[in-house]
């Protein structure tokens, strides 16, 4: 496991028009550590830090804050969805965080702890950070733990008692991967449960086939592999087994097959495949057979 990293978002989630602002920042030639970096981004000190460090956690830049590959897919001068209005970038950016492992709380929450419980609360994920945290020999405050609980949930649900702006312009609450309600505790104490949602979701099948081929599995892919590898299929989008085999069955024979034989469920992938064409070839269809 990488070393764990929690805090760095001064605890702010992220704002679904940070991340433009930000990319522009950078390719403005401009630092975050410059007197004026609060004025040309229009937030206080601790929303510039805040900023960076999301940038850093969805992979929009690396860490000599230049933009990656991927960043400039999406935001650049050609960039084909500048301002997140497609659901497939947000899925795309899902993925991101938790293949980055910037913020540890992400991969832990989708790799692991989403097997152990299909619904939590908060003291429930706080006590199995901690104690990841003490089997990798490392400490962290119950404190920072607690700040990171509560942006983790903000970042993927709107916020009881936020104004509708706030409650709203989160970046990956549009996703549906988890869903609240109030419960009383084991000690009768009202509180708020969390559910990951496991019922079949409208990913792109682009989505899909970026996921598969960022991996690096190979052009021939056990059904095992991609459901329970860490970051692979199955744990980023919460999909079983039998949802995957649906999702694998639809791809275009033109990408993969699937094959079924003696019990080995196997995804066989064209060799020429390249992730960003098939992005391309989603967001601008005029030149998908380019």
């Amino acid at each position: 496991m990488a070393k764990l990293s929690f805090s760095g978002h001064e605890t702010f989630s992220c704002k679904i028009y940070w991340l433009k602002k930000g990319y522009d920042f950078v390719r403005a030639g401009k630092s975050f550590t410059d007197d004026d970096a609060v004025v040309d981004l229009g937030v206080g000190k601790n929303m510039v830090t805040s900023i960076r460090f999301w940038l850093k956690a969805f992979g929009i830049i690396d860490e000599t804050d230049q933009t990656t590959e991927f960043a400039n897919f999406i935001f650049g001068d050609n960039g084909v969805d500048s301002y997140l209005e497609d659901p497939l970038t947000l899925w795309l950016l899902h993925y991101q965080l938790l293949k980055n492992e910037k913020a540890s709380i992400y991969s832990l929450v989708f790799n692991t702890f989403r097997r152990e419980r299909s619904e939590f609360n908060r003291a429930h994920l706080k006590r199995f950070i901690l104690r990841v945290c003490a089997e990798n020999e490392q400490n962290f405050s119950p404190k920072t733990i607690d700040s990171d609980i509560k942006v983790f949930l903000s970042n993927y649900l709107s916020q009881e008692g936020s104004d509708i702006e706030e409650a709203s312009s989160n970046v990956l609450q549009e996703l549906g991967l988890l869903s609240s309600s109030k419960q009383l505790d084991e000690d009768d104490n009202l509180v708020d449960v969390f559910r990951f949602q496991l019922l079949a979701k409208r990913i792109p099948l682009q989505a899909i086939l970026f996921v598969i081929l960022d991996s690096d599995l190979g052009t021939s892919i056990s059904l095992g592999h991609l459901a329970n590898n860490p970051n692979a299929l199955g744990n980023v989008f919460l999909l079983t087994e039998s949802t995957l085999v649906d999702i694998l069955k639809t791809l275009p024979s033109t990408y993969s097959t699937f094959s079924e034989t003696a019990g080995n469920q196997v995804l066989q992938l064209r060799a020429d495949l390249d992730k960003y064409r098939i992005l391309h070839n989603y967001y601008t269809p005029e030149h998908a057979n380019n």
